[in-house]
């Protein structure tokens, strides 16, 4: 939807979005389980997430968002 905001970006998709997956404390995001696999499988996420005590989880971001609207996300954001 154009001007909506979101909080992250997706690291594949480049689009935007309010859940998903944070990698090493923000290095990386993905929206869905699809595009974390592009890069990680389970076996390789499990050991990031390292039983909830790693930098690497499932997330939903509730704080008003803040990151960028559709419009305002661009290469290399």
């Amino acid at each position: 939807i154009e001007g909506q905001k979101f909080a992250r970006k997706c690291s594949v998709t480049g689009e935007g979005m309010n859940q998903g997956y944070v990698i090493n404390g923000g290095e990386e995001y993905f929206c869905s389980n699809t595009c974390l696999n592009t890069k990680y499988d389970k076996e390789a996420f499990e050991e990031l997430y390292d039983d909830g005590e790693g930098d690497s989880y499932w997330t939903e971001w509730t704080d008003e968002p803040t990151v960028r609207t559709t419009n305002q996300i661009e290469e290399g954001d």
